[in-house]
């Protein structure tokens, strides 16, 4: 008979095809697990298709975020207006992915992401970046972030410097952001954007260690009503990276006080 034969063919097909596009399923690892939130859930799905972002279909990619949804049984309350937010935007693109358009002839690119959405998946795939340098940082025993074996800057009254904890540094750089102006959609919208060189930025940091002792980090960010979210981005992945290269140390005015960058050699009594 032929109809096994055609049922072997059509499964083998499809496991070819599941195998070509990577297990995708995200399961909900519980109130205490580590899904953050719905961005974090359409990154690994985004992961899991192993596809270029700008390829992925917003079809696929809202009926995965559903079934993750359905499934998410035990998805905390704080969490579950975020989600629901999401699950409206996702239909809504695939909605209108779906409608005709008859001045628009690519109904495959209609079908993909939408680039408002892509920017803010990289922005928190950037962000997720930086706080796990931060975290791999955290581990190195080298007197980084002012740990005890690094010498104590003191100020004027004596009080003593204190270490700059992931959560402050972090806090530090959302409270940034929060600043910064809402930035108009212009024609020709590029995903990309304006690029800003992170070591140039580095340079900036160590010419203003040159020229004096400290400085507080939201001095980098004086200027934040003509800053660009990617200059801001650019200015955070310094900080972090010449933290990494044990070229400065950060230090704070007490708890939650203000964030101070020290010249590494500058510590030293």
């Amino acid at each position: 008979m032929q109809i096994p034969d055609a049922a072997a063919d059509a499964a083998e097909g499809e496991s070819e095809e599941k195998e070509e596009l990577g297990e995708f399923i995200v399961h909900w690892t519980g109130p205490d697990g580590d899904e953050e939130g719905p961005l974090s859930v359409l990154w690994k799905l985004i992961e899991s298709y192993r596809v270029d972002i700008f390829e992925i279909s917003i079809h696929r990619i809202t009926e995965d975020f559903l079934s993750f949804m359905h499934g998410a049984r035990d998805l905390r309350i704080s969490l579950a207006s975020s989600f629901t937010v999401m699950a409206a935007r996702l239909i809504y693109y695939k909605s209108k992915a779906l409608l005709p358009d008859p001045g628009f002839e690519d109904t495959e690119a209609d079908s993909r992401l939408p680039p408002e959405l892509i920017q803010q998946l990289l922005e928190y795939r950037r962000f997720q970046m930086a706080s796990e340098t931060l975290r791999e940082m955290d581990d190195i025993s080298s007197g980084i972030f002012g740990r005890p074996e690094t010498p104590v800057v003191e100020t004027g009254d004596e009080e003593r410097m204190l270490e700059v904890s992931l959560v402050d540094l972090i806090r530090a750089y959302q409270k940034v952001l929060k600043r910064l102006e809402p930035e108009e959609e212009e024609d020709g919208y590029e995903i990309s954007g304006e690029e800003w060189s992170v070591e140039l930025k580095m340079d900036e940091i160590r010419k203003l260690l040159e020229e004096a002792i400290s400085f507080a980090f939201e001095d980098l960010f004086e200027n934040i009503e003509i800053m660009r979210k990617g200059e801001v981005i650019a200015t955070f992945l310094a900080i972090l990276e010449l933290t990494r290269l044990a070229e400065i140390i950060l230090q704070q005015e007490g708890i939650f006080g203000q964030i101070m960058i020290f010249k590494r050699a500058a510590t030293v009594s």
